[in-house]
């Protein structure tokens, strides 16, 4: 019997229904003697390690220390319209392997952790199809202090990732604090850390207002400010506007950026390096980098300009991946890179 109990419209407690209840302490069952208050919050938790794993991030320019990949089936068969995949060009799969292969043992060598997506689909009754755009893991989920809000992807061709994401942060023990879900959307690459407690998220095609609403209210939670940033149509997500490589440095691109990121990136303090409109930033992918440490990137090859430009704003390029398969897809290193542990060690834990 529960510890509350309803008898001929009588309140009956706990004490009246267990015998020995009024001569003894109550026991730890019911909160008397012996009972455990949990200790410390869930940000505390992940961080120590306790009860979960410490993957976590609130940053996005301090030390890459994990990340999480996708290595494409190099025998995934060529698709005819690429349009329907939302590819811009027909990719090699063989080739991609290889490259995200590469990309992989990168990472590997300057020290960060690599966990490779799982894409089995998950039983037996689910549709076994190949999944094209699996490889831009960042879309995916987004990292917290606390765990990972869960993506729910914009376009139908996307659809179902979402599954094979969850399965892998769950297996590295990650929480998963929020799903997006009724007719909200979200990608991960539309979120973006801009302080300990500042977040900047693209609202446009792939995160719409619903989307936005869930993201801020997870985040408010750990005494995190969601700031909206209105997304131009042409846009993917707000990583392929912004990329934040220092505590007071951005990377822009000031052609196509909308006004209100301008202004709010100027309130919290940063000093922005502008990128123009050039080919090697439209179809080379050159500023969908990954940063490594404070102004230390890893780039695309192939964008000489672009990088002699950063170079002469202070950022150091550690290496040049060849991916020309992955840009084929309309994306770059930065799409392809999940995010797992990256901490500045000042935050509050709340």
């Amino acid at each position: 019997m529960g510890t509350r109990a309803w008898q001929k419209g009588r309140h009956i407690s706990v004490k009246d229904v267990t015998p020995g209840f009024e001569r003894e302490p109550l026991p730890a069952a019911y909160q008397g003697q012996g009972w455990q208050p949990r200790r410390g919050s869930l940000a505390q938790e992940v961080s120590e390690g306790r009860y979960w794993s410490p993957y976590r991030s609130n940053t996005e320019y301090r030390p890459l220390e994990a990340v999480l990949l996708h290595l494409p089936d190099r025998h995934t068969p060529p698709v005819a319209d690429v349009n329907a995949i939302q590819h811009l060009q027909p990719i090699d799969y063989d080739v991609l392997h290889a490259q995200m292969l590469s990309l992989s043992d990168l990472y590997r060598g300057l020290g960060i952790e690599v966990v490779l997506i799982d894409p089995a689909p998950g039983g037996e009754d689910r549709e076994a199809r190949p999944f094209h755009n699996l490889m831009y893991v960042r879309d995916l989920f987004f990292m917290t202090p606390e765990g990972a809000i869960l993506s729910r992807m914009a376009s139908e061709v996307r659809a179902g990732e979402e599954l094979l994401a969850a399965r892998s942060l769950v297996g590295l023990g990650i929480p998963i604090l929020r799903t997006v879900g009724g007719w909200g959307t979200f990608e991960g690459a539309d979120a973006l850390w801009a302080g300990a407690q500042t977040v900047l998220v693209g609202v446009g095609n792939r995160t719409n207002r619903s989307g936005f609403e869930q993201v801020k209210s997870c985040l408010e939670f750990q005494g995190v400010m969601a700031v909206e940033i209105p997304l131009p149509a042409r846009v993917q997500h707000l990583l392929g506007l912004l990329q934040i490589v220092d505590d007071d440095l951005a990377v822009v691109r000031a052609g196509i950026a909308p006004p209100d990121l301008k202004v709010t990136l100027s309130g919290l303090g940063f000093r922005c390096i502008a990128l123009d409109e050039t080919a090697e930033v439209r179809a080379g992918q050159a500023m969908n980098f990954v940063t490594i440490a404070p102004r230390r990137i890893v780039m695309v090859a192939g964008n000489p300009g672009t990088r002699r430009i950063l170079q002469d704003n202070g950022l150091e390029v550690e290496a040049e991946a060849d991916l020309s398969e992955l840009l084929k897809g309309a994306g770059g290193p930065g799409c392809a890179t999940g995010i797992l542990r990256r901490v500045r060690q000042e935050h509050r834990l709340a």
